[in-house]
């Protein structure tokens, strides 16, 4: 039977078993209910092969539903789960799983268990076949005749003689009357049992007249094979001779017993290192953290710096050997540990046992110093390090997870210290994070609730005076009305995603207020901040198109401010779009110009119409001739390339007096306004504190420029 809800895994597992033998019939289910029902027309399979995931019911409820059967307590079951699914394969092994395929499923592997496990079901079943009709005529032999009995025994001997189960029966002295010939065929002839638990059940037995429970046990053969067994003992009377003997009758469990070792290993083990892995670990960790020994340990957490370059430039084969040789680094330092174990990628964990934080340190140390000796794989010579986090175990109620949490906060502390260092649990880590994490799902609902607003900075022409343009800054309004600014929560916001619904609001906004200001007759360019995410999965050239389109703002009058990481993490993207929106009317800006990593080349090959220079250059103009010297270099690139120049950050007339005797095109600042909302800059623009020239939006100078 296969029960998989994909039809071409049932399609590709159905012609795999066909090909077992021209006496195979194999019958195929989307879903494990199709299959109950088969089950409900007396139908009984030798073999079932189960995907774990599926609808409604997954293989580990489906195997328990098959167990629960009358006949299905040992009928094999394969279930097919990927090779990352381990708490799958737990909880289908506590089903009651026989065995498991890893997906995808490779072919011959899948041959080789269905034969196997076809073989087993079929000698389970002749085993239970025999037993009974052994049993049916024991009974029958008790009520026969004499003759009868006398007549039938060396028959009943035959059939035993071809069942694949140890038989034997033995007096209360332990002295075989009969052994079948799989019996022989394993211990050879005997005439006397020497195994002392043996024969301590057998005198029970006997006392008691009651058979046993089916238990297991495990010997070695006379040719040092190793066997087990799952035995049961029954009274067994003689009416001739009124004797009573004890039969036994052993099942050879030897490869499902093997099988649930392998899954063992598979469940608890780390199969590239051979360390205990994550689950190991938990349980371990759960049993010194509830067990009765006051004795206190360090949890120590390591991440291997620069792992990641390892597998990018040299490959995966030798990333695992890396691995594998801090493995072996650590056990050899480390004997005495609790336990070591990985958790996957290039994380390392240690249980240890410790005196106080100053021991926990040493140990840190050490750990450290096993990174200090550069690392031979074949002809490579690699110095890896490792951050390791420490949390110890004072508290009582702490669990597992808890401990593996604080450690990691304090290996991303050591991190930031710098490579090959330590750092122990501090609860301000945990305060840091739970601030954070509370900061994160404001912003989140922020964002759901479109809770922002923009705030307007004009930007000046230093030859007129007049206002050319704005730029929109976004601003978080809190419930309470307190307004966050952007400095507080736009890391967050693009470490998380949300930079970009934020921004497709803010240049929606823009558009909707430049549409605004454009009926009541102020015409003039609005700058918008564009995050670089935007290039990686969006199409910026529609966001903006639409933007347009629903609010009616000529495309004269808006301008994109973009970083230069944003250009060169995208430049064929960008480039293709920027050039299309140029050609719709839209300018473009490179915001925080001299901060970033662009090409030059970049400013000659996308259409790039404004630089804004950083204001930290700006506020260092008495104070450093670097920046001095940058902000020239600027303004003269700028000159050269037709490209304008504004100054951000603007707060005094000497750094205004300074940057117009430069040449510098445009400024922004507090020295001529701060960000204000949109119905203020309105009122300023009428009171006529700032003048907008008619038209600048779209032109930017008298010669084209």
């Amino acid at each position: 039977m296969i029960v998989d809800d994909r039809s071409t895994n049932r399609t590709i597992f159905a012609r795999l078993a066909a090909s077992l033998g021209a006496d195979i019939r194999v019958e195929t289910f989307a879903t494990p209910q199709e299959a109950l029902d088969w089950f409900a027309t007396e139908q009984v399979p030798d073999l079932v092969i189960t995907d774990y995931k599926m609808p409604r019911m997954d293989g580990a409820a489906f195997t328990a539903r098959i167990r629960a059967l009358d006949w299905g307590y040992d009928v094999p079951v394969v279930v097919v789960t990927a090779y990352e699914d381990r708490n799958y394969r737990l909880s289908a092994l506590e089903a009651g799983a026989t065995d498991f395929l890893l997906s995808p499923v490779d072919h011959t592997e899948f041959l080789t268990r269905a034969r196997n496990l076809l073989r087993l079901s079929w000698y389970q079943k002749r085993v239970r076949s025999r037993a009974m009709q052994l049993e049916e005529e024991l009974i029958s032999s008790r009520r026969a005749h004499d003759d009868l009995l006398r007549g039938s025994r060396d028959r009943l001997l035959q059939v035993i003689d071809t069942v694949p189960a140890m038989i034997s029966a033995t007096d209360r002295d332990g002295n075989y009357i009969f052994v079948n010939q799989f019996h022989e065929n394993i211990l050879g002839r005997q005439s006397c049992c020497d195994d002392a638990a043996a024969l301590v059940l057998d005198r029970q037995v006997l006392a008691c007249g009651e058979p046993t429970a089916r238990y297991e046990e495990n010997f070695v053969d006379r040719h040092g094979v190793r066997w087990s067994l799952l035995t049961s003992k029954i009274p067994f009377y003689d009416d001739t001779s009124g004797e009573r003997y004890v039969l036994t009758t052993s099942l050879d469990i030897t490869d499902r017993k093997k099988s649930e070792r392998e899954l063992h290993n598979l469940a608890y083990f780390d199969q590239l290192t051979g360390l205990p892995n994550r689950s190991h670990l938990e349980k371990h960790a759960q049993m010194l953290l509830t067990g009765e020994s006051e004795r206190p340990f360090a949890f120590f957490l390591l991440d291997l710096d620069r792992f990641k370059s390892v597998n990018d430039t040299q490959g995966h084969t030798i990333g695992d050997q890396l691995l594998r040789q801090v493995a072996a680094r650590l056990q050899s330092l480390l004997p005495h540990a609790g336990l070591i174990a990985r958790l996957g990628g290039d994380e390392f964990a240690i249980l240890h046992d410790v005196d106080d934080m100053n021991d926990a340190g040493e140990l840190a140390e050490q750990i450290t110093g096993v990174f200090v000796a550069p690392f031979i794989l074949g002809d490579l010579v690699m110095n890896v390090g490792a951050s390791v986090g420490i949390a110890l175990s004072p508290d009582p109620a702490l669990t597992f997870e808890t401990m593996l949490k604080r450690a990691d906060l304090a290996m991303y502390r050591a991190k930031n210290e710098g490579l090959q260092h330590y750092a122990f649990f501090e609860t301000a880590m945990e305060h840091a994070v739970s601030v954070a994490a509370d900061l994160e799902q404001a912003l989140r609902q922020a964002t759901e609730n479109g809770a922002f607003t923009l705030h307007y900075q004009p930007e000046i022409d230093l030859a007129s005076g007049m206002v050319t343009g704005v730029e929109a800054l976004i601003r978080w309004v809190r419930p309470d009305g307190e307004l966050v600014y952007p400095g507080h929560f736009l890391p967050l916001a693009e470490e998380t995603g949300l930079i970009v619904p934020m921004t497709v609001w803010s240049l929606r906004e823009a558009c909707r207020q430049g549409t605004v200001w454009a009926r009541e007759g102020i015409n003039i360019r609005i700058a918008v901040n564009l995050s670089g995410m935007l290039f990686r999965h969006h199409d910026v050239q529609k966001l903006v198109l639409d933007a347009i389109t629903e609010t009616g703002l000529d495309p004269a009058f808006l301008e994109l401010e973009l970083t230069e990481t944003a250009l060169i993490e995208n430049p064929e993207v960008a480039g293709r779009q920027l050039a299309a929106l140029q050609d719709m009317g839209v300018s473009v800006a490179i915001d925080d110009f001299g901060t970033g990593y662009a090409s030059m080349i970049y400013l000659t090959t996308m259409p790039i119409r404004r630089l804004k220079i950083d204001a930290l250059f700006v506020r260092e103009i008495d104070s450093s001739s670097s920046s001095r010297a940058i902000i020239k270099a600027i303004i003269a690139l700028g000159n050269n390339l037709d490209i304008r120049v504004i100054a951000e950050g603007i707060e005094r007339e000497d750094q205004l007096l300074w940057l117009k005797e430069q040449g510098c095109d445009q400024a922004q600042g507090f020295l001529f306004s701060r960000p204000v909302p949109a119905e203020k800059f309105q009122q300023m623009v009428r009171a006529g504190v700032l003048t907008v020239s008619d038209g600048q939006g779209a032109t930017e100078r008298p010669d084209g420029r």
